[in-house]
């Protein structure tokens, strides 16, 4: 296993992460995207220095969206479709959508080089099949020829729950990645619809973690997006790079994010505050309380944005920024100090897993009972699978 490399997943306040990146030097480059705080031209002008440490996610997710953001790039489906799209009319443009958008990230000289891909809410049966007719095959024949240098060329790929329990899909899905190849690896999407802050669906986690690592037995190179603290479960897959990202939609995926919101305005999140000891985000109002707890300065990383220095400040008033500046440089200092041996990251990775769980229970025998967003009732589930996919390790 190698050392993961780190990017920030670029969204409405990206501010904070250049900020990071800049300032404090936590992480490795950044997924740029149409619907990040910048517009093309600013993203466009960007330092030489960034883009040719950065990925550029076209963002075909939803290609029928006419969000603006989206319609800036003469390559998104919409547009070229008149604002009308559908697959027929896609069909006859998609070759120049390709070509176009491979050009682009050519000439911005970006790290590697995306193939998009779309999503549906329902998957119908005939998704491969169009995923090849209408992405694949186009971003191929626009690739061929052309000098990409030392670039990884990575398919987008988002991997469902339920795709993930059909053999079948899963295997037929391999099989196309690894047909091609010019498609040296994936930028890996999971996109599980659960109803808790953490996933605790053991089989999704076990599931995608036999994925990756059946990819890296062909030598494919893993980029995860889209990720939060399960980032680091699946870092025992050997991933190669991980993103990180502020707010909650760029840490877990949501095809909704990729439509024009029919309500106008966007309520602000709970403040939160991420403690790397617990492997969990816990909401401000439990603060006030944790305060007397013993080990209360244990529980979240001291670094220079979020410091307990003054634990009688009743109110806790930290800023926004703050918060998640603290979270990308906890989560950072997490991935980089994986040991790059997978027995030793296993072990390591595990034996935080228990220290939490034990942690909970003392912060639960002092009184301070968390609710389902706060609690580490994931954290079971989270040794269970590792464990199951340790043993699958073994065995195979």
């Amino acid at each position: 296993m190698k050392d993961i490399s780190v990017y920030h997943q670029c969204g409405h306040n990206d501010v904070w992460n250049f900020d990071i990146y800049n300032e404090d030097n936590i992480g490795d480059g950044f997924i740029l995207c149409p619907k990040m705080r910048m517009n093309k031209g600013e993203i466009i002008t960007l330092d030489e220095n960034i883009k040719k440490n950065s990925f550029f996610d076209p963002q075909f997710y939803q290609p029928r969206s006419d969000l603006k953001k989206l319609s800036e790039y003469d390559f998104f489906p919409n547009y070229l479709c008149d604002d009308e799209y559908n697959t027929i009319d896609f069909y006859e443009m998609s070759n120049i959508s390709a070509e176009k958008c491979i050009s682009f990230q050519l000439e911005q000289k970006y790290k590697h080089l995306i193939i998009p891909t779309v999503v549906y809410d329902e998957t119908p049966q005939t998704y491969l099949e169009s995923l090849i007719q209408l992405y694949i095959e186009p971003f191929i024949k626009a690739i061929r020829g052309k000098d990409i240098e030392e670039r990884e060329v990575l398919l987008t790929v988002v991997i469902k729950d339920s795709q993930l329990l059909d053999d079948n899909y899963t295997k037929e899905l391999l099989n196309l990645i690894t047909s091609y190849s010019e498609i040296t690896g994936i930028y890996l999407v999971p996109y599980c619809k659960n109803s808790t802050k953490r996933i605790k669906d053991m089989r999704f986690i076990v599931n995608i973690l036999k994925f990756i690592n059946i990819l890296k037995y062909n030598e494919m190179y893993i980029h995860v997006a889209y990720s939060d603290i399960e980032g680091l479960l699946y870092s025992l897959a050997g991933i190669n790079s991980i993103s990180i990202g502020t707010y909650e939609n760029l840490r877990r995926f949501d095809l909704a994010n990729f439509e024009e919101r029919k309500q106008k305005g966007f309520s602000s999140p709970n403040k939160r505050i991420y403690s790397s000891r617990l492997f969990q985000w816990i909401d401000f109002n439990y603060l006030g309380i944790l305060k007397d707890f013993k080990k209360f300065d244990d529980l979240f990383e001291q670094n220079k944005y979020v410091t307990m220095e003054v634990p009688d400040d009743k109110d806790w008033h930290f800023k926004f920024p703050e918060l998640y500046k603290h979270y990308l440089m906890a989560i950072y200092n997490q991935y980089k100090h994986l040991p790059d041996n997978y027995e030793e990251r296993f072990k390591y990775i595990k034996g935080e897993l228990l220290n939490a769980i034990e942690l909970n229970k003392e912060i639960s025998d002092f009184g301070i009972l968390f609710n389902s967003d706060n609690d580490g009732s994931h954290l079971e589930c989270w040794v269970t699978a590792i464990n199951q996919f340790d043993k699958y390790l073994k065995e195979s």
